[in-house]
């Protein structure tokens, strides 16, 4: 049995986040996760860095917490962030009622907002349609909520924190009413343990009512999916967004070598149980296309969806549903920590442990928005050019992913995952989105002894059948050829079809 102080239940940016907020102020803890950092909402998200543009008009508390938060993450976070800037563009018909109460908001809410000519705008986008009428620039960044994540819990890791991964908490121990420990499985090799503590904090997101409810308790949420697309290379080098009230299909954000495009918003009843509907994709090709012309012939390599844990709200349109977070009492000895947005997760984060602190009668000042995140040295950071410095035997060529950096992560995590390399080096990211790289991946594990010739074939095969569902949903021109191309390697040289 592991005794400590916290338990936090959920390896997103809001459990990284309190699990290096804890460290730093000094209190023991233990994170666990089922799957790898940011598995669920916060590694399907778009990756903008929001400057709180987006919510001015419907939701004014959140959007000067997110220009607050990019501020911070920007000082704090800089291998994370890129500082791409972004553009509001309003085209032919849309509301000029709603460009005003977006200056009005922005100004109310003390964001920079500036309003440039068409002109202006197509000189730092070419790429936008030409009939725009206007655009206002807002300090909009892109962040890579892999790398967020890993940082954040760096700090945990230098600080004596237990952190378990891939482990699934199957049961709340519970005692004369008080919640003092959990359960976990180790989803590899099935082994139990037992931590207790005197606190359970809830950072699952959309798991969070499922959890709560091992304890009798409930969080009330609404839960709302968000499909995105990937397209083989960046069509901007700024966020654009389109000028009107939240919607489907208007945000680009670059990223890296690529670009995220979305999102969609429909409400959902099961995390586990979502599915990317063939005209979401529709959605966002031609809703986008109307910012980026050149978007509908551009290739979209992969789409994906996640599922945004929001408060509960009786708003049929969950794109009216508040950003906002709200930190529950059982009062049982569970804390749960909902809604909100990935800018946010460390604001959600400081007043988490505030509370904690209240709890234990602690008194000791949040200090993450102070200090830089840790580990940072270890990142070549933007642009991806950086990475060109020492390219020897690449094993990503998309994301300029080296053989050392692979071997790197297996020796300093102990992996058995391919998926946990991906995470942490952005390997099989790029426009083949493994194709070509993950075979290789799986031949240094093996090499290292970490994995079997045996378990790297089945594991081959596993990514093989993930990959594909996201990529069958662009699966046209350029994109299909390229899928065509890859199943013959597998299925023709490297004989990955299983006998009958």
């Amino acid at each position: 049995m592991i005794k400590t102080d916290v338990i936090i239940i959920g390896g997103g940016a809001t459990g990284c986040g309190i699990a290096r907020d804890l460290a730093l102020r000094g209190v023991p803890h233990c994170l666990i996760e089922k799957g790898d950092f940011a598995a669920g909402a916060t590694g399907a998200c778009h990756g903008l860095l929001h400057s709180g543009g987006r919510y001015v008009v419907t939701d004014p508390v959140a959007a000067r917490e997110c220009y607050e938060e990019n501020l911070i993450l920007r000082r704090i976070g800089e291998k994370c962030v890129e500082q791409t800037g972004g553009l509001f563009v309003r085209l032919p018909g849309d509301s000029k009622r709603f460009r005003e109460m977006f200056l009005r908001g922005c100004e109310e809410a003390g964001i920079p907002a500036e309003v440039i000519s068409s002109t202006k705008a197509l000189d730092l986008v070419p790429n936008l349609n030409p009939e725009l009428e206007e655009a206002i620039k807002v300090p909009d960044c892109s962040i890579d909520p892999f790398r967020l994540c890993m940082l954040n819990i760096r700090t945990s890791q230098l600080r004596d924190g237990i952190i378990f991964t891939r482990h699934k908490v199957t049961e709340i121990v519970q005692s004369h009413g008080r919640c003092i420990g959990v359960r976990a499985v180790d989803q590899g090799t099935g082994e139990v343990r037992e931590i207790r503590a005197n606190i359970i904090v809830n950072a699952s997101g959309a798991w969070a009512n499922l959890i709560a409810s091992l304890a009798g308790s409930e969080v009330p949420m609404t839960l709302s999916k968000g499909s995105l697309v990937i397209t083989n290379h960046r069509l901007t080098n700024m966020v654009i967004n389109r000028l009107r009230p939240p919607s489907d299909g208007d945000i680009v954000v670059p990223n890296e070598a690529v670009c995220l495009a979305g999102t969609t918003s429909l409400m959902v009843e099961d995390p586990d149980n979502i599915r990317i509907e063939p005209a979401e994709v529709d959605i966002i090709t031609d809703e986008v296309g109307r910012m980026l012309p050149h978007f509908r012939n551009t290739r979209i390599i992969r789409a994906f969806s996640g599922v945004r844990p929001l408060l509960q709200s009786k708003k049929q349109d969950s794109h009216e549903i508040s950003r906002g977070f709200r930190i529950i009492n059982h009062e049982n000895g569970m804390y749960s920590i909902v809604g909100g947005k990935l800018t946010t997760f460390r604001l959600m984060a400081e007043k988490m442990v505030d509370t904690i602190m209240a709890s234990f009668n602690l008194k000791r000042e949040c200090e993450t928005a102070q200090i830089p995140l840790e580990g940072q040295e270890d990142l070549s950071g933007y642009p991806l050019s950086k990475r060109l410095a020492d390219m020897k035997n690449i094993v990503c060529e998309c994301e300029l992913v080296s053989r050392k950096e692979v071997e790197n992560v297996i020796s300093k995590t102990g992996t058995r995952n391919v998926g946990d390399i991906q995470h942490r080096t952005r390997l099989g990211m790029g426009p083949c989105q493994g194709g070509f790289c993950t075979f290789r991946a799986l031949g240094i594990m093996n090499d290292m002894s970490v994995i079997s010739p045996e378990q790297s074939m089945d594991m081959l095969q596993g990514f093989l059948q993930r990959r594909f569902r996201g990529i069958r949903y662009a699966l046209w021109g350029d994109q299909l050829r390229e899928e065509q191309l890859v199943e013959y390697i597998y299925l023709g040289i490297l004989a990955m079809e299983k006998p009958p």
